[in-house]
Parts: C-alpha cells; structure tokens; sequence
C-alpha cells in the first residue's frame, strides 16, 4: 500500500486513493441451521440407540385382539415392560389375528417353545380388580416364560392360563349342567373348595327331539399336577388322580355352576363335597368320565325360591284383608257396641264413685265381727278346757275360730283393694 500524501500536498493523479472492502469465506452456515442440525443428530442417536439395544421380532395368533393398538400396546413380563405390540393384520382366511411384537434385548432370551402369551384385560371382571385398568386403556400383552428351544412363533391366549407350563395333559371330565351354562366360556376355572384345580374346556348345547329334553354338557379339563394328594409324589401320574376323582365322587363330590364374586362375577364351575349326596352316573353317554351335579345353592338357590313365592296371591289376600277391615270399621253395628261399651264403663265408674265412701265403714265392721268371733271362740275353748269334746263341739269351736280368721283376712284384702266390691276379686288382681 502506498504511503498517504500528507494534507495540502498532491499526489501522482492529483486525487486521494479509495480503500478497498475484503471478502472472507468461513466454514459455519450460520446460527439458523442449528436447529434442524440439532434435531438431525438426535434422530441418528436414537437409530444408533436402536441398532445397539436390539429387538427380536415376534408372531403371535389371536382369535381375536380384543381392542389392541399398534405401537400402543405394552408387552410386560413380570410387571416390567419388555416390549410393544408393532403390527396387528388378519390372517387371510379372516378367522384369527396375526400380532407382530417387537421384544426388548434382555428378554429375548426367555422367547422359547415353553413361553405363552396372553392378554390381561380382554375379559374386565370384578373376581380381577387388575383387568378394570383395560376398559380405559386396552388390555396389555403378557409374556410368562417357560422351557423349551428358541422359537418366534407363538399361540395366544385370552386370558390368564389356569395350568402351569409344564401342567402336561388333564384329565377330562363331563357335567350335565342345568342351570345358565350358556355363561361359561372356554378358560373359565374349576375350583374345589376355593382352589383352581382345572378349567372348562368347552360347552355344548343339545336338543332330543325325542323327549323334547334340553342338556348344556360342558367339559371339564381337570391338571394332575394341581392335585395336591398328601404324601404322595411331586407330580402325581394321570392314572393316580383319576383313582382319586373317582374316590371323591363316590363320597360325594359334585359339580356347580357358581359365580365369583356372587351374583355380579364371572362364572365358574364349583366342585363341592356334598354330604349324602345320591349316587350319580360315572359315566357320561358318550363314552367320557362324568361328574354328577349338585342343586343349585346359594344365592342362586335364595333366587330360585323367591322366584317361586307366590307373590300375586298376597297382594290379593292383602286387599282383601285390607277391604274387610275397611267394611269393619265402617259398620254401624260396631259404632254402637262402642257408644254401648262406652256407656258401660260411664256406669261402672259412678257405681265405684258411689261405693267408695262406705268401704271404710264396711271394713270397720267387718274388722269387728272377726273380733268377736274370735272372742267367741276363745271363750269355748276356755269352757271345754279339760273335758272331753263332745257331739262335734271341738269342731265347732274350730270352724268359728276359721270364720274369723276368714272376716279379718277379707277385711285386710278390701282396705288394700277397695275397687274389688265393683270389679270382684278377680278384677283387683
């Protein structure tokens, strides 16, 4: 740059030299693009996230999703969420529902042949306060491990599983139920005395045209290993339970339908020791092992017998009772027998008012007359002291002193209940 003329002197042009602007370029865009920078790596960490954590994708059929939503379904195992439901479509014959899962990595170890699925929720009861949760939410995906090889194919189920996973075959039983066994659904427990011991398996409904007699079978699918039988082994075989029903219902044991909890809970089939129950059938018509049944008791009993009160016959009996009272009260006749009845005790009253003033005169008289008779008396005893009593006279003096002792007491009694001259004696009581 060339050295600047100094002021009042003149350069080579005879003009001052022009400065120049200089343009510098810079690698940063700019403040703008920090956002959209921003929001670009926190979408690559959370891929990165993704790809280290890992999930393992899963299938699992449903007869039917009972209102679960894509990537708004959890999968909880143990009360922990270990996954999501990601893709829900039909089967191409439209008769079950294909649920594809994504499972986290820690879980996916538990992902075998022996693992179930199945839905908390599907089936809101009040016998499960933790399935209310559904009606607001949906239900939630469970997943209960259990042995077996490594698989991503699975069967759901609609509700909590009865057996445990290694529960092996059941025994099936067969009831003749003859109450509302429309209500019972496949899954629904067997209990004895409280205790799940099976499940129902499923429920029939039969016609005989023949008779015109209607039956609702049911199958009972009854778990050896839920079978506790004291001092036997862990897992007792089939052959030793069906031994043991079998002993049972020769004592008594009988099947009923029941709910739990009464009247508004899910229904059951109860099996209850029933103290000399009559023997019933073993064997069902078709060849399968059968509980007899017991009569409906309980509330559902308590209903039964109300239903069968005849309450129209009452009400009438009621109305009538009710109108001959009305034709009662309303009689002439019992008016006057109560002006009559009045008129009675008005008359009593002034017989007793009139009476009143000589009963203290009468006692005095009385008082004395027992006084002299029983002087009188003590004056004969005194006459007849040492000679022999003669012609009764010994009876005689005995009788008087009695009559005496009778006027006294009669005198005593109308000085403490004077009223009795008008009501008699057994009117003062």
């Amino acid at each position: 740059m060339s050295e600047r003329p100094e002021n009042g002197g003149h350069g080579g042009s005879g003009s001052p030299e022009r400065a120049e602007a200089g343009v510098r370029h810079s690698w940063w865009p700019g403040w703008i693009w920090a956002i959209p920078i921003a929001a670009l790596l926190v979408v690559l960490w959370l891929g990165a996230r993704a790809l280290l954590a890992g999930g393992t994708d899963i299938t699992i059929r449903f007869p039917d999703v009972h209102d679960m939503k894509k990537e708004n379904t959890d999968v909880e195992m143990r009360g922990a969420q270990v996954g999501h439901v990601t893709g829900i479509k039909l089967t191409p014959d439209g008769t079950a529902v294909i649920v594809t899962a994504s499972i986290d990595q820690e879980a996916a170890n538990f992902l075998t042949t022996g693992t179930r699925f199945w839905l908390r929720g599907a089936h809101p009861s009040l016998s499960d306060p933790s399935s209310l949760g559904s009606l607001l939410s949906g239900p939630t995906l469970v997943m209960d491990p259990g042995p077996g090889s490594k698989s991503r194919y699975f069967i759901g189920l609609e509700r909590d599983p009865i057996a445990p996973t290694a529960a092996g075959h059941p025994l099936l039983y067969e009831v003749a139920l003859d109450s509302e066994a429309g209500a019972l659904a496949g899954g629904d427990p067997v209990t004895l005395r409280g205790f799940t011991v099976g499940e129902v398996r499923d429920v029939g409904f039969n016609y005989d045209p023949g008779t015109g007699e209607l039956s609702t079978p049911a199958t009972l699918a009854l778990y050896p290993s839920l079978f506790h039988a004291k001092g036997a082994q862990a897992t007792p075989t089939r052959a030793d339970v069906a031994a043991e029903i079998q002993r049972l219902i020769r004592k008594g044991m009988r099947a009923r339908l029941a709910r739990n909890p009464p009247l508004v809970g899910t229904y059951q089939v109860s099996l209850q020791i029933v103290p000399d129950a009559p023997a019933g059938p073993l064997t069902a018509p078709d060849g399968m092992p059968q509980i007899p049944t017991a009569p409906d008791g309980g509330i559902a009993s308590i209903i039964s017998r109300i239903n069968r009160v005849p309450i129209e016959r009452i009400a009438q009996n009621a109305l009538q009772t009710t109108h001959n009272l009305e034709v009662l009260t309303s009689s002439p006749k019992l008016k006057d027998a109560i002006v009559q009845l009045d008129d009675a005790l008005r008359q009593i009253h002034g017989i007793t008012a009139k009476a009143e003033p000589q009963v203290g005169p009468l006692i005095k008289s009385l008082r004395r007359a027992a006084a002299d008779l029983e002087g009188t008396a003590k004056s004969a005893r005194s006459l007849l002291s040492g000679t022999a009593t003669q012609n009764g006279l010994g009876n005689t003096v005995q009788e008087i002193t009695e009559a005496a002792r009778a006027v006294r007491s009669l005198a005593d009694y109308l000085d403490r209940h004077p009223e009795a001259l008008v009501r008699g004696r057994g009117g003062a009581q």
